[in-house]
């Protein structure tokens, strides 16, 4: 696991590690600027010519530093101020004082365009606001960067790539579109969130020294290999029913893909055993498909109240939603499940369709409840627009959670997992071969299988999410991300579990 900071958060460690425990300011910089330097020398020779851009903040501080190393190692280095002088701060004025006494050419804000030139350096080092940019960046400053864009040279980003937001990956107006983004500490939710990770390039994290500890302010957290470890314990001596007993609504007349999907994923991610409700029209090819799935088939419209209560009583999870349709019976199916059901539940696809249609069914979500919308559904289920969504994403999924205490698993490029915290997951496993019909239905799956593993649900819907993605980044090493297909998922999940470490497992 590892920590992805906000601006705020960002600034309070920083903030403590300078006044609380008493590192010094410039200690950090000397540290932070011999990482860029380094990341630079790997890229020049004795030809080579750098011009760095340094803003009027510590981020410009940091630049400077970096020049005076370069110039140090007889790198053919540059500086171009980018603002005002007069409101720089204490740190970059001693720095600018050390590249001045150094004899470093350094050229002013307004000769920008005898700078910026196509093809006159191989290195520009974009120094000018990092993670402390809040409002758009327009006149000098975006022609500026636009022209930084339209060069041929490297460009490497100090910490942020300057006009992109720390806090959401928003552009502000605009963005340098960075090579290789150099940041300090943690990375930084802007460097994960889209559009910004598109504009960083490579991500290099930096050790500077900075005092780590619980974050306050904006952050999330995302997994790595190492939290497979969380993956229930699977004890040697064991049945079938030890692992698990799932339900999966799913499936409408003649569509059962989404119900195959889902119950092989389960099975795929541990479940003891998965019974299938669906219509009697797809009986024959899911038990062709997946024999070792137990069937309990309807014919649409005709529930008997005892029936379901049986499937209730037997369930120790349920799955709800992949493929059921828009069919009249669909709501009295839903709406029995989540209303006498006692066990842990994720909600999916029609599911959300269902409830967006009929609101007064969100009453029936609890704590005990995952859903699972892509921006289209959230933007039924909320009444905005995907875009408004989109662009808000921890915003979106940490509210909607607030508003009915279910967890909510947010999907996009960059999923987000809430239980309505402050603090979210933000999963970064996945690819975009994922971007394919029924990837939706095998996650559905492996958070059913993880919930009747008895996982409580804010952790199985992290660790399904994370187990999903690193599934289909299996599946993408094997057949490409334009040729996956869910199925490809599916047995990314024999290699992504088979993979995982035993020490630190959860028990069931």
């Amino acid at each position: 696991m590892r920590y992805l900071l906000g601006r705020e958060a960002t600034q309070k460690m920083e903030a403590y590690s300078i006044q609380r425990i008493g590192i010094p300011s410039l200690a950090l910089m000397e540290r932070a600027a011999l990482a860029v330097c380094r990341v630079v020398c790997e890229r020049t020779d004795a030809y080579s010519r750098v011009l760095i851009c340094c803003g009027m903040g510590n981020n410009g501080a940091d630049g400077l530093a970096t020049a005076r190393m370069l110039f140090q190692r007889k790198t053919a280095v540059e500086v171009l101020l980018v603002g005002d002088p007069e409101t720089c701060t204490e740190e970059f004025r001693t720095q600018y004082t050390i590249v001045k006494r150094l004899g470093i050419r350094v050229g002013t804000f307004s000769d920008y365009e005898e700078y910026i030139k196509k093809e006159t350096y191989d290195i520009l080092v974009d120094a000018m606001f990092g993670i402390g940019l809040t409002r758009p960046l327009a006149g000098l400053y975006r022609d500026l960067i636009d022209r930084i864009n339209q060069s041929d040279a490297f460009v490497v980003s100090v910490d942020m790539p300057s006009g992109i937001s720390a806090d959401t990956g928003a552009i502000l107006g605009g963005a340098v579109r960075a090579d290789l983004t150099v940041t300090f500490g943690c990375e930084k939710l802007g460097l994960a969130l889209y559009p910004g990770h598109d504009y960083a390039g490579e991500i290099r994290i930096e050790d500077i020294g900075l005092i780590r500890r619980e974050p306050e302010g904006l952050w999330a957290y995302t997994y790595g290999p190492e939290d497979l470890a969380l993956l229930p314990v699977r004890p040697k001596r064991s049945h079938k029913g030890t692992f698990g007993r799932l339900l999966i609504a799913a499936g409408s007349v003649n569509m059962c893909g989404a119900a195959y999907l889902a119950a092989k994923a389960a099975y795929r991610s541990g479940v003891g055993l998965v019974r299938i409700l669906t219509p009697e029209a797809n009986r024959a090819v899911l038990q062709e498909r997946l024999p070792e799935a137990v069937l309990s088939s309807y014919e649409p419209g005709e529930f008997s109240a005892a029936g379901l209560q049986e499937l209730c009583d037997w369930a120790d999870a349920m799955v709800i939603g992949p493929g059921l349709g828009k069919g009249s019976h669909v709501r009295v199916l839903v709406n029995y499940l989540l209303q006498y059901g006692r066990v842990p539940v994720v909600l999916d696809a029609d599911a959300l369709n269902l409830i967006a249609r009929y609101p007064d069914m969100t009453a029936l979500l609890s704590e005990r409840v995952i859903v699972t919308p892509h921006l289209g559904e959230m933007a039924g289920l909320t009444g905005r627009s995907i875009v408004d969504i989109q662009g808000t994403l921890p915003e979106s999924a940490i509210t909607y959670s607030q508003t009915t205490k279910a967890v909510c698993v947010l999907k996009d490029a960059r999923t987000v997992v809430s239980d309505g915290r402050e603090e979210f997951y933000l999963n970064t496993s996945g690819n975009d071969g994922m971007a394919t019909a029924g990837s939706g239905d095998v996650l559905a799956g492996i958070l059913g299988a993880l919930l009747a593993a008895r996982m409580p649900p804010y952790e199985a819907a992290v660790l399904g999410v994370y187990l999903h993605g690193l599934a289909g980044d299996a599946a993408a090493e094997e057949v490409g991300t334009y040729a996956l297909m869910a199925e490809d998922i599916l047995q990314g999940l024999v290699r992504a579990t088979k993979e995982r470490r035993v020490t630190g497992n959860v028990s069931i």
